[in-house]
């Protein structure tokens, strides 16, 4: 993905672009594996932090979740209401018809694919200013400078974070977003996300051995996001988004450390990201070198 010319077509979408490549191997045998570092003013380089202190702290408040705003969605769909234009609420087809029935008046609860990072009254949970994504209070972002040239991206992004909190159990997700410049189609630019994905604090280090967290006790945790192949181009800017939130496409952490799905209530968490030389959070990137 991203060797369109990144103007809007006529249907109003941004052109990405992108093109089928075939590869004898998996991960591809040429991939650099590059590590950027995290700082405490936003950015992200491949230079590991020299300070002995350095952190980020938000607040993630599981009643005012980050909203979804497109991504890697399977089954976010509803069936049309009779007054949308769907099935009456007392009609109970045949067994074989069942499917039938929902295929056809299916209809989108999130949309999925890439969307510029920007609330919307199309997304659950957007609300008024509707603003980028990126400046939530509850979202941290780290990005590089403008890049210098064409940048492949091809295979897993790995995120090594230092993270701490007040509460015993939250959540971290993380997103890849594909920054472009503004333009006369795009004033504020266009924050196209990539890939992303989540972990509970809890599974820091196993699915079947959930271990709580020590109040404000840092702990290392590592998220591997779904492979991805992007050219990020000249002028654009990689970003990693932090937050403790996506949803609906992801369940809401009310922070409380309960048994999943049998929680009692919900309390705020302030969570930090340390970024220092005793603890350097980071990206790995699979880059592919150009030909």
């Amino acid at each position: 993905m991203g060797t369109g010319d990144g103007k809007k077509t006529e249907e109003g979408h941004l052109n990405h672009g992108g093109f089928w490549r075939a590869e004898q191997e998996w991960p591809i045998a040429r991939t650099q594996y590059q590590t950027m570092y995290l700082h405490e003013d936003g950015s992200m380089d491949p230079f590991a932090s020299a300070e002995e202190s350095g952190e980020i702290t938000f607040t993630y408040d599981p009643e005012n979740p980050v909203p979804t705003v497109g991504g890697q969605l399977v089954g976010m769909f509803k069936v049309l209401s009779p007054e949308d234009g769907g099935p009456s609420r007392d009609e109970v087809p045949d067994y074989l018809d069942q499917w039938t029935l929902a295929r056809n008046n299916l209809s989108e609860v999130i949309a999925a694919g890439g969307f510029h990072q920007k609330e919307d009254p199309e997304w659950v949970g957007a609300k008024e200013p509707y603003p980028l994504l990126k400046d939530r209070d509850d979202v941290l972002t780290f990005e590089t400078s403008e890049l210098e040239q064409d940048t492949e991206l091809t295979g897993e992004v790995v995120v090594k974070l230092w993270v701490s909190s007040t509460a015993v159990d939250t959540d971290i997700t993380v997103k890849l977003v594909d920054v472009y410049p503004e333009s006369i189609d795009y004033p504020e630019g266009y924050h196209l996300n990539l890939t992303d994905t989540i972990r509970r604090m809890r599974y820091r280090d196993s699915y079947t051995d959930p271990e709580l967290m020590t109040p404000v006790e840092p702990v290392e945790v590592t998220i591997t996001m779904w492979p991805t192949s992007n050219v990020f181009k000249k002028g654009h800017r990689i970003r990693l988004d932090v937050s403790s939130s996506n949803f609906p496409r992801f369940d809401i952490n009310p922070n409380t450390g309960e048994p999943v799905g049998r929680h009692t209530h919900m309390v705020k968490a302030d969570n930090t990201i340390h970024t220092n030389a005793n603890h350097d959070s980071r990206v790995i990137l699979p880059i592919i070198p150009a030909e």
